[in-house]
């Protein structure tokens, strides 16, 4: 998987956007000559040994993995038919705004600092080697975001997922990062 810790801590999970009144762009690109109920198991692109694996990096992998099972996909980390790769970041954005109480025009204009996440989940076909599906997440990290970041990664997951092409089966049950080790 690439992570960047630091962004990764910063918010990763800021991508879900509950709560607010922004929600984050959202967009799916699939192969369209796959048939999508032929992949049966998966399993996640190996850590490098040397990378520190966070609490949301676990939380990350958790909700994928619960989303992929809830469409019928089972954990095979021998011979999946699906490789999973994740890539998540944030950044800091600067941009223009309305100022507080003033008329649109060029007068009521005052720049804003933003964090922008995104969170970017790709699924190969394990056997050709190439991505079959790419769902993706960008939205504007809150503060109250990165107090909630399991909430947080949850939902971003989830939102990336019902663009899936097999529905999921039952609601997603919460999900707790896997202990390291």
């Amino acid at each position: 998987m690439i992570f960047s810790r630091r962004l990764l801590l910063l918010g990763l999970a800021a991508l879900s956007l509950a709560g607010c009144a922004d929600k984050p762009t959202v967009s799916h690109i699939q192969d369209p000559e796959v048939d999508f109920h032929a992949y049966h198991t998966f399993a996640f692109f190996p850590t490098p040994p040397w990378e520190i694996t966070s609490l949301a990096q676990r939380r990350l992998v958790a909700a994928a993995r619960s989303q992929l099972e809830r469409r019928g996909c089972a954990l095979d980390t021998v011979h999946p038919d699906l490789l999973v790769n994740i890539g998540a970041g944030v950044e800091e954005r600067q941009g223009l705004r309305r100022a507080p109480g003033t008329p649109p025009g060029p007068d009521g204009v005052e720049t804003e600092d933003y964090r922008l996440g995104r969170l970017v989940i790709d699924l190969l076909d394990a056997n050709r080697g190439q991505v079959v599906w790419q769902g993706t997440a960008e939205g504007r990290v809150s503060d109250t975001m990165l107090r909630d970041e399991g909430t947080a990664v949850e939902k971003a997951v989830e939102d990336v997922f019902e663009g899936f092409p097999i529905p999921a089966t039952a609601p997603a049950a919460t999900t707790q990062a896997p202990k390291a080790g």
